[in-house]
């Protein structure tokens, strides 16, 4: 996008309530999450993946599965951030990013951790900042950092 700053959220869901996750969202107006969990299972049953494809739509923000940036590897997340697959997937996800900036909305990469420096997000985000994406985390209601960098 000539001119126009790509922007990526990332949140956790740690111990929030799903009220409040929602309502960060909108106060952040996401249009589209993105779950960056490998395996988008929860013990909080309203983060996991079923529940979120079928409440979120209610919310007016859509849900995508993306399981190829997802962390819990055989190996460290930064060794498969050198595999095809998450090369791919990296790729198709920064697809989505720019698409959904492109036509005005806002998005999110969600994962379970709270803190993105306790999370495979901070490498992820890392390597969204390295293609320019201007990541803002969001931490608590109301509060948010930006970059990693930070």
């Amino acid at each position: 996008m000539m001119g126009q700053e790509i922007r990526c959220y990332t949140i956790g869901y740690g111990n929030r309530t799903s009220d409040e996750f929602v309502g960060m969202l909108h106060d952040n107006r996401i249009s589209h999450l993105v779950d960056v969990r490998r395996f988008p299972q929860s013990w909080v049953e309203e983060f996991s993946k079923e529940k979120l494809e079928e409440s979120l739509p209610g919310y007016g923000i859509a849900y995508f599965h993306c399981p190829g940036v997802g962390g819990l590897r055989e190996s460290t997340y930064i060794e498969y951030m050198n595999t095809t697959e998450f090369k791919d997937s990296f790729s198709k996800l920064m697809e989505k990013i720019t698409w959904v900036n492109q036509t005005g909305g806002g998005i999110v990469l969600m994962c379970a951790e709270k803190n993105p420096k306790n999370c495979h997000r901070y490498h992820l985000s890392l390597h969204l900042e390295k293609e320019g994406v201007k990541v803002i985390h969001l931490t608590e209601s109301g509060q948010m950092s930006l970059g990693m960098y930070e």
